[in-house]
């Protein structure tokens, strides 16, 4: 089956629970009840504290086929390296930036099972065709339980991977934007720089979070900017603002890594400013850049868009699997990403210590909403009609 079949039996599947609840069809942010949070819907012994022995799962893991890791980051590589000598098993870390998901099922389909442990950012559609779908298996480490929040446990959470708004701080004492309306200004045009919301999901992700959770903040940032209130024919203030933001004509680049330089680079008179992922911030020291977070942007400077990390329902190596998974979940396992400014979702790890510093930033990064997935998941077609009709 290909990922569009995939993708059309979730969407006759979701169907069906809207017809057996009676709801009326999807709203334009997905607030129906079809769009109730995914659950994980079995546990196994290990998950629990009473059932874990790390000594049992090594000498398990032990038995068992090397495993392959793929991660969108080529850190991976060296990860796997680590893990492997720590415990005396074969691991391969294989960068898969693009396609990871049609991968991975496709395997599935196949049985021809490849990746063992899948690590991906696309966090919706990793819920909803993947793990939700049986294809992929969440799986807690019992001596984990308490220091991850339980709304990071399924999916699984490796880390939250922020996103946020930067200036070159060359150029300007302090980011020349403290309030999200103010990108919409004429003063502004073409000057916010950004990765293309349609080549790059966590951008409509990032507005359906708003619309759903944001709406009362916009309002509220809109009246202390403009001293009205917003009226708007949009269905919400989120639709309105990112209205708005398209029609003022950011800069539109295919990657982050183009808008740090559009941001950061050195000599600029008129620096663009924009949101980029905390990994750039190693362009400081590579390229020579001048990035710094926006301090007190309203309602966020940060973004959440983690990671998601699980085994193949599949895999031969099901102990070893469940070892490389509780090893990125350490500080040890987890050490070359937190140089990436990427903050673990177990609470003893310590925060990343980072060119961007962002651990001084966690308190204004947007809450991660894990009950929104089926709704990210379902409206993203939307909200890239949405962005490419008012984007002219």
């Amino acid at each position: 089956m290909t990922r569009s079949g995939f993708r059309r039996t979730v969407v006759t599947g979701a169907a069906l629970v809207i017809a057996l609840a009676g709801c009326a069809p999807p709203s334009p942010t997905g607030t129906d009840d079809a769009a109730a949070p995914l659950v994980q819907k079995t546990f196994q012994p290990d998950e629990a504290a009473e059932g874990f022995d790390l000594d049992k799962l090594i000498a398990a893991a032990r038995t068992e086929p090397g495993i392959t890791v793929y991660d969108q980051t080529g850190k991976v590589v060296d990860t796997a390296k680590a893990f492997a000598a720590k415990y005396g098993l074969q691991a391969t870390g294989v960068k898969v930036e693009l396609g990871a998901i049609d991968k991975v099922l496709r395997e599935n389909q196949s049985g021809n099972v490849i990746g063992d442990v899948i690590v991906n950012e696309d966090l919706p559609t990793f819920a909803v065709e993947l793990l939700d779908q049986g294809v992929l298996v969440n799986w807690v480490p019992g001596d984990m339980k308490e220091t991850i929040k339980p709304q990071d446990q399924y999916p699984l959470i490796v880390h939250y991977g922020p996103m946020g708004w930067t200036y070159n701080n060359e150029v300007y004492d302090k980011c020349p934007v403290n309030n999200i309306w103010q990108v919409t200004d004429k003063e502004f045009t073409g000057r916010v720089a950004m990765a293309d919301p349609l080549s790059n999901p966590k951008y409509p992700y990032w507005f359906n979070s708003m619309a759903l959770n944001d709406d009362a903040a916009l309002r509220a940032e809109y009246k202390e900017l403009y001293g009205t209130e917003l009226t708007t024919d949009q269905p919400d203030a989120a639709h309105e603002w990112v209205k708005r933001f398209a029609e003022n004509q950011p800069k539109l680049t295919q990657t982050d890594e183009e808008v740090s330089e559009a941001v950061g680079a050195p000599g600029q008179a008129e620096p663009s400013f924009g949101p980029i992922s905390m990994a750039k911030f190693r362009n400081v020291a590579q390229k020579g850049y001048h990035l710094a977070l926006c301090d007190g942007m309203k309602p966020w400077a940060l973004q959440a868009f983690p990671s998601a990390i699980a085994y193949s329902a599949k895999t031969k190596s099901p102990n070893a699997a469940k070892l490389f998974i509780h090893y990125m979940l350490t500080q040890e396992g987890f050490a070359l990403q937190l140089g990436d400014g990427k903050p673990s979702t177990n609470s003893q790890v310590p925060a990343p210590d980072d060119p961007s510093h962002v651990k001084d930033f966690l308190d204004q990064m947007a809450p991660l909403r894990n009950d929104d997935l089926v709704s990210d998941y379902r409206t993203k077609s939307d909200w890239d009609d949405f962005w490419r009709s008012s984007h002219h």
